[in-house]
């Protein structure tokens, strides 16, 4: 029984309180129609729904991921928080000329070395010699999971880094970058509930470059 009881418990909760929260309210919406006052059980049936999807989300939220997954990738579209974002708006601020706030959506890091940040500098330099007119297009995006050991992945949500190849052109001339953008307060995908994530740009190189920081062997 207890086995059993174990294997039950961590549906019960996910699915005991959406269907709490809709019986109780309509008990409160049929009562007060006729009565014209609160239901007591429609009342204690609400606040037990809520506090079961509150306690599932902390600490059942998988059970809840197929239902937050899209919803929470809708967020991260309307609040720009996509790698193909971050990417444009750093190589929009470089074409403005805004040097310093580029470099802040690709941020120093003492313990990546003095190597890292002259190329942060260099690599700005090179695509700032691009000219006003620059423009970009993502050719290709390799998805990584991040969770245990990192590995190349098909499905988008569950990625806590993201691997883009740009092609980046201005003045009559085109080259192609590798923009390595992460998640910055990590990412377990599905076990976490696919949570809104919020993307930050790791590493820029030109392609045939090796990159400094991810450096994961991929397949």
């Amino acid at each position: 029984m207890s086995k059993l009881l174990s294997l039950l418990i961590p549906y019960v909760f996910p699915l005991l309180g959406p269907l709490l929260v809709v019986v109780g309210g309509l008990t409160l919406w049929r009562t007060r129609l006729r009565v014209k006052r609160w239901s007591l059980a429609g009342s204690v049936a609400v606040i037990l729904g809520i506090a079961f999807v509150a306690f599932a989300l902390c600490f059942i939220p998988d059970m809840y991921a197929p239902v937050l997954g899209p919803v929470n990738r809708l967020v991260e579209r309307a609040i720009g928080e996509m790698p193909q974002a971050k990417v444009a708006s750093y190589l929009g601020l470089v074409s403005r000329g805004d040097r310093d706030q580029a470099l802040a959506l690709w941020p120093a890091s003492e313990w990546l070395g003095p190597e890292y940040e002259a190329r942060r500098h260099s690599v700005t330099t090179e695509l700032e010699e691009l000219g006003p007119e620059l423009s970009h297009r993502v050719l290709k995006i390799e998805w990584w999971g991040t969770c245990c050991e990192p590995n190349i992945i098909s499905d988008s949500r569950g990625a806590g880094f993201a691997r883009l190849w740009v092609e980046v052109s201005g003045g009559g001339e085109a080259r192609e970058y590798v923009f390595d953008v992460f998640t910055r307060f990590g990412y377990g995908g599905r076990p976490d509930g696919y949570p809104v994530r919020h993307w930050q740009i790791l590493d820029v190189y030109p392609v045939g470059k090796e990159p400094l920081v991810w450096r994961w062997p991929g397949r």
